[in-house]
């Protein structure tokens, strides 16, 4: 079975996550995220977002081949393919202030990635982020990497 993990479970990951699940039932899809709290609404009743007919699709597919979890880097460390969903804010000071995304949680999640792989993997940028940030994130993974392979792909909202 392959096997999906989404780092992010806000308004991008969520949603995305549940249809691939509904849609590729063969699949096994995990949205992790470090917030235990988001992550609770997601395996609740009341979902922490809202979009029309969400609640159905993550009924149907929750405890089957959709999961959500805190535990980031198991899940990561088990897919084969790695959806990276996370908040890009625009920078607050330094170079681009006002104007450009502030990188940090994208490198964090692609150094994490590396730490915890052992297998080769395709990571899939979802989140809003700057042309070349694929170049970015691979020089990242295989620097950090231990012979694992990476491709990188850019599947924008």
């Amino acid at each position: 079975m392959v096997k999906i993990c989404c780092i992010g479970a806000g308004y991008v990951g969520g949603p995305t996550m549940a249809v691939i699940a509904l849609k590729c039932p063969d699949v096994e899809v995990v949205v992790v995220d470090i917030s235990e709290a988001r992550i609770a609404g997601w395996n609740s009743d009341r979902l922490p977002i809202y979009e029309p007919g969400l609640d159905d699709v993550v009924k149907r597919c929750r405890g089957r081949n959709l999961f959500f979890s805190t535990d980031v880097e198991r899940y990561v460390g088990e897919a084969d393919v790695v959806f990276v969903s996370v908040n890009t804010p625009t920078k607050t000071r330094g170079l681009g202030a006002g104007k450009a995304a502030d990188l940090t949680y994208w490198e964090s999640a692609a150094r994490m990635i590396a730490d915890v792989s052992r297998s080769d993997k395709i990571v899939v940028e979802k989140s809003t982020v700057p042309v070349k940030t694929a170049e970015a994130i691979e020089k990242i993974l295989a620097h950090n990497g231990r012979g694992v392979r990476y491709q990188i792909l850019s599947n924008p909202e």
